[in-house]
């Protein structure tokens, strides 16, 4: 098993890409801390990992919260003792009147910034103390996917969460702890695989389609990201080609 003892926290782990990433990482023998805001998908999802010979728990959180945050962190401390794997899943699909930056409400900003990026930073913080303790630390953020008539902070979130991801990187180099990138990628998206080498300005690795399941497809990413094949990687993105994704 790849992951056999670490601990995992994955965000928005119960949607369809969480329990995807969930569930891979289980079988190869992580113990798992799932976020998010159904109760009862998460629960769920719990009880089906344990009748599977897992080890795992699920927490309320709003990740754009920060004693809730630190709350979820201090309690994967006190279940599991450490924390060696990070997944910033929390992400959005908003498809409306507000595409347009002339349209974009205040309360969309907000939402949409808090829930992407606040959450990522957040748990980035308050678990890199704990992920420094770990020989195998690892953070993988996962950016929202690119669509037909993506919102316009979905743009400027990718973004960010690319810069973020790479400033982290180049923070913890010495500490050990890895720091890269999953960006889901469809040919609606127009960019191109030398566009994302020159805003990266590191590492890119393609992950050819060769599923249509997306969530799937980025769960593989995830544990290639998460296990010991890519111990000497770190501020790099790992783009991932498939079908536009069921979040639900």
């Amino acid at each position: 098993m790849l992951l056999k003892n670490r601990v995992a926290l994955i965000t928005s782990g119960d949607c369809r890409v969480g329990r995807r990433m969930a569930s891979l990482l289980a079988r190869h023998g992580a113990r798992l801390v799932l976020c998010g805001i159904n109760k009862a998908h998460g629960d769920k999802l719990v009880h089906r990992l344990e009748q599977q010979g897992a080890k795992a728990r699920f927490c309320l959180v709003d990740v754009a919260v920060s004693n809730d945050v630190e709350t979820v962190i201090k309690d994967a401390i006190a279940t599991f003792g450490r924390i060696d794997i990070l997944c910033n899943n929390a992400s959005f699909s908003l498809l409306g009147n507000e595409a347009s930056v002339l349209d974009l409400t205040t309360e969309s900003w907000e939402h949409i910034v808090g829930l992407s990026l606040q959450g990522a930073f957040l748990f980035s913080q308050y678990a890199l103390p704990f992920l420094q303790r770990s020989a195998t630390g690892s953070i993988i953020n996962i950016v929202p996917y690119p669509h037909k008539g993506m919102h316009v902070v979905e743009g400027i979130s990718r973004g960010w969460m690319m810069a973020m991801t790479r400033d982290i990187a180049d923070g913890t180099t010495q500490s050990g702890v890895r720091v890269n990138l999953i960006w889901p990628h469809v040919a609606v998206s127009g960019a191109t695989l030398s566009s994302y080498q020159t805003a990266l300005a590191h590492r890119v690795f393609h992950m050819a389609k060769r599923d249509k399941d997306a969530a799937r497809a980025i769960a593989r990413a995830t544990l290639y990201l998460a296990c010991d094949a890519s111990v000497d990687i770190t501020g790099a993105m790992v783009i991932v080609d498939a079908d536009y994704p069921q979040w639900t």
